[in-house]
């Protein structure tokens, strides 16, 4: 089947990947179009279903991982935090959030969690049983990162306004 949006998706990770930056580019907190992203919405849903359990390694090869709760609410999770002034990345199946202390209740209440270590907010929805204690930079570096947004300073924001 063919999509207006979403382009070659074999995993959930692609899944995310795209959902993150459609969500960024068409989202109506970023100046996007309603019913583009609710047309991206249910593209991602109809998605979901077909390639939930489907994980991509490191290097580029899938395997099937049976899960009781599909994801979805990573969906959730991007959309209300889209609009928040601070960095956001994602590193592997985590959303970090740092520069964020005037979100601090508003990210608790998403299941955010503060690792004081790394000066962050972290969320994810694979549960961790790693007795690892890695920071942020061996995160990365294992599981990459991609920058999804950068904190905009006031003299980013002026330069917007003018």
């Amino acid at each position: 089947m063919q999509y207006e949006f979403f382009q070659n998706i074999t995993s959930l990770d692609e899944l995310k990947k795209q959902y993150k930056k459609l969500a960024f580019t068409h989202h109506p907190d970023r100046g996007g179009d309603v019913e583009a992203m609710k047309k991206i919405n249910a593209e991602y849903d109809e998605l979901l279903k077909r390639v939930g359990n489907i994980r991509a390694t490191k290097d580029g090869k899938t395997y099937t991982k049976e899960r009781a709760d599909v994801p979805d609410r990573f969906k959730e999770i991007i959309n209300a935090i889209i609009g928040f002034n601070c960095k956001i990345e994602i590193c592997g199946s985590w959303v970090w959030v740092s520069n964020a202390y005037k979100y601090k209740e508003q990210l608790k209440n998403l299941g955010f969690f503060w690792c004081n270590s790394k000066k962050a907010w972290a969320w994810t929805d694979e549960p961790s049983n790693s007795k690892f204690h890695y920071s942020l930079e061996e995160i990365r570096r294992m599981h990459g990162s991609e920058v999804i947004r950068e904190e905009e300073t006031e003299e980013v924001k002026q330069i917007g306004a003018a």
